[in-house]
């Protein structure tokens, strides 16, 4: 198997786990050098031995060293006793001491005793500073040349010959027993093997809980957003949108669950616009079904009139037929809208955008539609609120608009009061936009209905029975419209009764003579 087919909880576990082990190796390797060099370097186990007991001062370590050389002597004398040849024996003889005796010799010098070692009546080592002479007949006055160790309260005397006779040595000094005075200088080197492996456990300590430490920490940031995700994903397969996730992680996780949380949000606003979506398709059918359904009915009860012969005058069979040309002209005018919304709503109907001055466009339309426009009741004013070198350019389809402009005149003549309306035309500015006005003194709609005015088949008269009032389909042709030309468009009740539609178009800047996003 291989470590990417492991689970992310194990794949942290072995890296935490490799994190603290290869440090905790290394550790003990170099520790573990140091030791070793230390020993090598100095430290010897007398100097142990007399910090064990420091009341007695120097006696254990010169007791150590005595034993010590005692053994070593021997040991010299039986390599000397061996199957040598007599050239090599005479080298060895003439040598040096061995570095262990050497070894113990420096013990006794640093507690104050000087030595001497012959062989075969030849000196192979004296003390720094001795004089061999003087060391040697002043052991002897005490000794009277045999084996003797004699240590009161004033002075050391030490001497000692091999089994076979070899080897001697003598040893002096003012050394007290117990020591009065500061104690001599350690060795240097003696406690910093016992420091060392001290740090060294106290390292790897430190270590093993640093490593645990950031383990839990790095799966608890790592862990903790893979499982809110986990926990997110599950819900949404459920089909929940609502719980939220909440992450305050600035990292990569933390940015991979806002993203999660920013699709989470899309997709219950996606669920929304669908069910809003279906909403309307149902509310569609509903009105395309009652809008047909009232001049189908219309028509087929004319028509039964003129065969049943109650349209038995030429008056009453020329209104029978007058009124189902009527309904039939209704009915293709839904269906006319019907199919235009639909285009618009598939976004297939395409756009002749061009630059428009909106200000010379609705001089020219108030001062030629302001008389056919009353013959209708309805009394247009124009009010044109930008400075004079300003022309209010905007980019438009000159057709469409037009037919916005008609849809929002003629729903204002279906619901005007007293069978006339008057209605203003606005023209400012709103920030990087151009705003448009179509204020009337009509009946108004309730506050509650206002969002409802663009919706497809919505009308202010529920039962729907007026059908001549029109499909509920102008406003939202109207909408997609100004959508389509990158517009915004909603409706205001006036303070002083009647319906304000407000329109809002990019303005083309007239320096670069393009579009203001």
């Amino acid at each position: 198997m291989r470590i990417r087919d492991f689970s992310v909880r194990k794949r942290l576990f072995i890296a935490n786990f490799m994190m603290v082990f290869i440090p905790f190796c290394v550790l003990l390797i170099i520790g573990s050098s140091f030791i070793l060099g230390m020993r090598l370097m100095g430290g010897s186990d007398q100097d142990k031995v007399s910090s064990i007991w420091p009341e007695k001062g120097p006696a254990p370590s010169i007791q150590f060293a005595i034993s010590s050389l005692k053994v070593n002597i021997e040991h010299k004398s039986e390599q000397y006793g061996r199957g040598m040849g007599r050239h090599h024996r005479r080298m060895m003889m003439q040598g040096p001491p061995d570095m262990n005796l050497e070894k113990d010799l420096n013990v006794l010098e640093q507690q104050g005793i000087q030595s001497v070692v012959t062989q075969d009546g030849n000196i192979i080592y004296v003390s720094p500073g001795a004089d061999s002479n003087t060391l040697m007949n002043t052991v002897n006055q005490y000794s009277n040349n045999a084996p003797i160790m004699l240590w009161d309260d004033d002075m050391f005397v030490f001497s000692y010959q091999s089994t076979d006779k070899r080897t001697n040595i003598y040893s002096y000094g003012k050394t007290p027993f117990l020591t009065r005075g500061e104690p001599p200088e350690p060795n240097p080197y003696r406690d910093w093997d016992d420091i060392i492996l001290i740090v060294i456990i106290v390292s790897i300590i430190f270590i093993i809980v640093l490593g645990l430490y950031i383990s839990r920490l790095l799966s608890r940031q790592i862990l903790e957003p893979l499982s809110a995700l986990r926990e997110a994903s599950a819900e949404i397969r459920r089909g929940n949108l609502d719980k939220p996730i909440s992450i305050e992680a600035q990292d990569e996780f933390g940015d991979a669950c806002r993203d999660f949380e920013e699709m989470r949000i899309e997709l219950k606003e996606a669920r929304r616009q669908q069910e809003k979506y279906e909403q309307n398709r149902k509310e569609l059918i509903a009105g395309i079904s009652h809008d047909l359904s009232t001049p189908l009915t219309a028509l087929k009860g004319y028509a039964s009139g003129i065969l049943d012969g109650i349209a038995n005058t030429p008056e009453k069979q020329r209104h029978y037929v007058e009124m189902i040309l009527q309904g039939a002209s209704t009915m293709e005018k839904l269906v006319s809208s019907l199919f235009l919304f639909s285009k618009l709503d598939l976004g297939r109907i395409p756009f002749n955008m061009e630059t428009v001055a909106l200000c010379d466009y609705f001089t020219d339309f108030y001062n030629e539609q302001q008389p056919f426009l009353a013959e209708k009741n309805l009394y247009l004013s124009l009010e044109l609120a930008l400075p004079d070198d300003d022309h209010g350019l905007v980019y438009i389809d000159r057709m469409q608009f037009q037919r916005i402009i008609d849809n929002l005149l003629t729903n204002s003549i279906k619901y005007a009061k007293d069978n006339s309306v008057k209605v203003r035309i606005c023209l400012s500015h709103q920030e990087q936009n151009l705003r448009i006005e179509f204020r009337d003194n009509g009946q108004g709609v309730d506050t509650e209905d206002l969002p409802k005015l663009f919706d497809s088949f919505y009308r202010t008269d529920p039962a729907r029975s007026n059908v001549s009032k029109g499909s509920g389909l102008g406003l939202a042709i109207t909408k997609q419209l100004i959508l389509g030309m990158k517009g915004q468009i909603w409706a205001e009740n006036n303070s002083d009764g009647g319906l304000t539609i407000i329109i809002l178009l990019p303005r083309i800047n007239t320096t670069t003579k393009e579009a203001t996003p």
